[in-house]
């Protein structure tokens, strides 16, 4: 069976996030989450070795609609405008999303108990991303859609437009998220400026 189908292992990572957001990395316990999934303690352990593992499955599990939305990018090099409102609208809505918030400030409150916890966490979610977004951008300067000389550089940039002050209110707390008019603002100027950056002419 396909992990992503398997709904054992789905309910393993629903009770996971749920654990981890309400006790903490350090505070959830792999058998706590094997009673709420509820499955065994071997069952558990067969679809995942330690709680580090868990947590990264988790962390991937939350960018997967982002990365579907990727690989449909990637299929359509025609139009890079409507190609990048889609990735950026999917990124916004990944980052602000409240369990999204609440799982980065987790990691930060438990990256001086758990040092290993930074990497693990970037090699589950955010490298992925950038590799994918790098190939799409990569493929997209191939067919002179778009002129990037350095594609890692600039998938960073547009990720990082993306977030920026709005993303660091969020996790301070000073607002509760993005409004739909917000998003919708952010994305169409983040995209507009980047295609302009990278010689694009509509």
């Amino acid at each position: 069976m396909n992990k992503a189908s398997n709904p054992k292992r789905q309910a393993i990572l629903d009770a996971a996030k749920h654990a981890f957001l309400a006790h903490g990395y350090s505070g959830a316990s792999m058998e706590a989450i094997a009673e709420a999934a509820p499955v065994s303690k071997p069952t558990l352990y067969n679809h995942f070795h330690g709680k580090q593992e868990l947590f990264a499955a988790v962390i991937a599990g939350q960018c997967e609609a982002f990365l579907r939305t990727l690989s449909r990018a990637q299929t359509e090099l025609r139009d890079p405008a409507a190609g990048l409102k889609a990735i950026a609208g999917a990124f916004v809505d990944l980052i602000y999303a409240r369990e999204a918030l609440d799982l980065y400030r987790l990691i930060i409150a438990e990256q001086q108990s758990f040092p290993e916890l930074g990497e693990l966490v970037y090699r589950s979610g955010p490298e992925p991303v950038l590799k994918r977004l790098s190939a799409y951008l990569n493929e997209l300067d191939r067919r002179s859609a778009l002129r990037i000389p350095d594609v890692n550089t600039s998938s960073r940039l547009l990720l990082g437009m993306l977030q920026g002050d709005e993303h660091l209110r969020c996790l301070l707390g000073l607002q509760p998220g993005l409004s739909e008019a917000e998003k919708e603002r952010l994305i169409d100027s983040a995209v507009s400026l980047f295609l302009k950056g990278h010689g694009y002419d509509a």
